[in-house]
């Protein structure tokens, strides 16, 4: 067998120099094991002007797969063998054949076998390997026909380049995004590397319609906005588990991206998979396994060390990795360590920002048990530990603590600390299984338990000045805080695929169950300690402990159904997803303390459909055409049904309302993608319609006191609208490396349509677009990029609300370059706004006043660098 790919312009003074290095190659090669033929593929009719393929016959091995591609002559037809991204590219000249043809999983290593003609005169054949594989091609001598042995091929480790081209989120199968019918983004380790991302907002830095926002004072990144959703109705999952609620702007950055193999981003609904939290669309981080590591060097034994240092705010991280495997490879185990030293966020507006200092860190480990070729067990223990020690200058200054007559009494803080501790443990158990054969073709089984929590703890030093009937007083004072939310999630979920074909179309059949059970809840406590050592639980108004809502539990049901349907040039995508929810609130004396109106507690239950369908035209292989609709859901969620709060300092009450709906949503997306050898490019529009959009509303204030009365209700109707476009051109086609030029842009409008009038909706973002230079050396021994984002600025008349700050347009210029030393050792260094710009990120300022004190705090830094270092062993 020849071992290198045999590329042959179509010149048949060739043939007998190849028929010589095949012959030679046959002798040094072990013969394939027997194989058992399979039913013939295809029989074809005949043609009299070019060579005439009359049967694909596909045989098992021991090595993978035996294509015989059978000419009506006999002769052995003259391949040119390719790669392109994850697919293998076989072409025969001077060949013919009807019709298009494609075969689906023929094999554990192949996801997809496409055979079609290119002209009158070549036909073309696309093996699609695995996310992690591309197969190779190996032609065995034979005296008619062509015989090709197809491989598992080479491993696709950090040092291929545009390793990812497979999503698995998109359809919860392995899908090539140019032939998903939705829009989805994919960020393997790779480049989180050579990016230098670090956190979630980092993730987004170069994905227009994509972003994160940041509370600058002391919580830092918040949540994912995507096309104008944000917040909750975001899903966020982790090996398919959900990442915690974000509570009244405390964040969901429980990650470490040191461990992560892959990000990838569905824009838009997409409950018909995934269920209630997903209406906006779903973020979804897969973890390393153990062989992700070991094959980077092919063998039983791997370590590696990172340092990281970043200027934003003097952040030093190291990180580990051991990767073993016994000599039979059937057990496996991994471990990732982190650590990691900050201070605050630095800003390009020269404003002291509040003062801190970060120390985080985390493990994860993997054990693997490789039963046999079809079945595996797979045990996950991961940890976070964050904490954060704040000087909270924002906070310094006269604040209310009672403005009801006859006593008015104000605080005038002098010095406030906090401390916050975010971790998040969880374990999973995994069971997989593969098989071609029979009905069943994949089952992957998860048990899982995860508990979160946020401690916020803070001390306030200060004056009380009190006023009233008696005259003015003044004591010193401390207030101790202590808050908490708490999020415990235990669940399981099973997930089925079965192909089959029925007449001329193939189908993949995928179906599951999830079930999980998710408890909530938020104490308080509050202590006002006196200078003679005597304390008070009663603080503005309040008394302590309390719970803002009573602890919660949601219990969740869901059961999907998708099926790709392949029928010549098109694929059809119908599904459809059943949930079942139910929350369940336990009143206790600390939530009654708070609940000072004595609103009632109330259970409820509900359920709904949400069915999708998605149709892909491919004129070509290399273009395709796409469109989809998608119906998203939102249960309503626990402390909007039953929150029972009353802030006396400020004079306003929060109503519950457990009538509430469940949020709905119809997304409606057209696009079109090519993927050719000089150039990838993508373009979508997109329409969503939101319906019952649960929205907190003044509606009034009360008699008895004057206090102002908010409720969360349901909005009548929100749409949300835009365009976005991505493309690479390579100058160098017939390869990946050399030069490029990159661009993507997405604009994005919003409006409230409740009531009489339309309102623009502030979660949307303003219009950015994004252009750069990439250079890959070659065998990606080096590479870098220069890389502009332009950002408009946010207009007045696209803002709900009076006298809110409006942030100017900018314009951003970044450099990253990194260097291979060799498969062993790998520098990335990235320098970030070069021109020192300062500036405003929309999804940071939204809602703040114009003449807000806080408002320069939020400026993101200037110039800025990051470095890391990694050795590979």
């Amino acid at each position: 067998m020849i071992k290198t790919q045999i590329q042959i312009i179509i010149k048949y003074s060739l043939l007998p120099l190849l028929l010589i290095i095949m012959a030679d190659s046959a002798k040094a090669e072990k013969k394939i094991a027997p194989s058992t033929k399979e039913n013939t593929f295809l029989q074809l009719a005949q043609n009299n002007n070019l060579e005439k393929i009359t049967d694909i016959i596909f045989n098992s091995t021991e090595q993978g797969l035996e294509i015989d591609v059978i000419t009506e002559s006999g002769k052995s037809s003259i391949p040119i063998i390719t790669t392109k991204e994850n697919n293998l590219v076989i072409e025969l000249p001077d060949t013919t054949i009807e019709n298009q043809l494609r075969k689906l999983s023929p094999s554990d290593k192949i996801s997809e076998i496409l055979v079609y003609p290119v002209s009158d005169s070549v036909v073309r054949i696309v093996i699609t390997g695995t996310s992690d594989r591309i197969p190779e091609a190996k032609v065995i001598p034979s005296e008619s026909n062509l015989v090709l042995s197809i491989t598992e091929g080479k491993d696709l480790t950090a040092f291929d380049y545009d390793d990812i081209t497979i999503t698995i989120t998109g359809t919860r199968t392995p899908r090539r995004i140019l032939d998903s019918a939705s829009s989805i983004t994919v960020i393997d380790s790779e480049e989180i590397e050579r990016q230098l991302i670090r956190n979630i907002q980092d993730l987004t830095r170069y994905e227009p319609g994509v972003s994160v926002g940041r509370n600058a004072n002391r919580f830092g990144n918040q949540d994912f906005n995507i096309r104008g959703i944000d917040g909750n109705r975001v899903l966020l999952q982790v090996d398919d588990i959900p990442v915690p609620d974000n509570y009244v702007g405390r964040g969901r950055d429980y990650l470490n991206l040191e461990t992560i193999k892959r990000v990838e981003i569905i824009k838009g609904p997409a409950s018909a998979l995934y269920g209630s939290d997903a209406i906006g669309g779903v973020v979804s981080f897969v973890t390393k396994d153990p062989q992700d590591y070991l094959d980077i060097f092919g063998t039983s034994f791997y370590n590696s060390g990172q340092v990281s240092y970043d200027t934003r705010d003097e952040k030093v991280s190291v990180t580990g990795v051991i990767a073993v495997e016994d000599e039979e490879g059937k057990l496996q185990f991994s471990t990732v360590g982190s650590y990691s030293r900050s201070s605050e966020l630095k800003t390009a507006s020269g404003v002291r920002v509040n003062p801190q200092d970060m120390t985080d860190y985390s493990f994860t480990s993997k054990m693997v048990y490789n039963i046999n070729d079809n079945n595996n067990l797979k045990l996950t223990g991961d940890f976070l530990r964050e904490t954060t020690d704040t000087t909270v200058l924002n906070e310094i200054g006269r604040t209310p603590f009672n403005v009801q007559p006859p006593n008015f009494v104000f605080f005038e803080r002098q010095n406030v600390v906090a401390e916050d501790t975010r971790t998040r443990s969880r374990f999973s158990l995994d069971y997989g299984y593969q098989n071609e054969e029979g009905w069943l073709q994949s089952l992957k089984a998860k048990f899982y338990y995860q508990e979160a929590d946020i401690s916020e703890e803070k001390t306030s030093e200060g004056i009380q000045e009190t006023s009233g009937r008696e005259g003015p007083s003044f004591t010193p004072v401390i207030r101790d805080e202590e808050n908490k939310f708490e999020q415990d999630i235990i669940g399981g979920d099973i997930q089925l695929q079965s192909n089959f074909l029925t007449g001329d179309a193939s189908h993949r059949l995928v179906y599951g169950l999830e079930i999980s059970n998710t408890s909530t809840s938020r104490p308080r406590d509050n202590t006002l300690i006196f200078p003679d050592g005597s304390t008070s639980k009663f603080v503005i108004g309040e008394e302590f402990p309390n719970k803002t809502f009573p602890n919660t539990d949601t219990l969740r049901l869901g059961l999907y159904l998708q099926d790709e349907i392949e029928i010549g040039k098109f694929s059809l995508i119908p599904g459809i997803r059943w949930d079942y929810y139910s929350l369940n609130a336990n009143e206790d004396d600390d939530f009654r303390r708070i609940n000072v109106d004595n609103f009632k507690v109330e259970d409820r239950s509900d359920s709904a459909f949400s069915p999708k369908f998605g149709v892909v035209y491919k004129p070509t292989p290399e273009l395709a055409i796409y469109g989809q609709y998608a119906r998203g859901f939102r249960s309503p969620p626990y402390d909007d049904a039953n929150i029972g709060f009353t802030n006396f300092a400020f004079g306003y009450t929060v109503l519950p309302n457990a009538d509430l709906e469940p949020e709905k949503s119809n997304g409606f997306e057209l696009g079109v993608r090519g993927s050719y050898p000089a150039i990838d490019f993508s373009i979508a529009g997109f329409y969503n319609d939101y319906e019952d959009f649960i929205d907190s509303i003044n509606i009034g204030t009360r008699e008895s006191d004057s206090f102002r009365q908010f409720q969360a209700q349901n909005i009548e109707s929100a749409e949300i609208y835009g365009v976005e476009a991505k493309a690479e051109y390579f100058f160098n086609s017939n390869a990946r490396d050399g030069l490029s030029l990159i661009a993507s842009l997405a604009w994005t409008e919003g409006n409230n349509n409740a009531g009489s009038g339309s309102e623009p909706l502030n979660s949307v973002n303003p219009f950015e677009a994004l252009l750069g230079l990439r250079y890959r050396a070659a065998e990606n021994k080096w590479g870098t990029e220069l890389v502009g984002t332009y950002v408009a600025g946010k207009s007045e008349d696209r803002i709900d609300g009076d006298d809110l700050f409006a942030p100017d347009s900018y314009f951003l210029l970044d450099l990253v370059s990194y260097y291979n030393f060799s498969k062993n050792a790998s520098l990335n260094i990235g320098l970030f706004n070069l021109f020192n710009t300062k500036y405003f990120v929309w999804s940071d300022v939204q809602g703040l006043a114009g003449d807000d004190d806080n408002l320069q705090r939020f400026a993101p830094p200037g110039f800025n660098a990051s470095v890391n270092f990694t050795v590979r062993f």
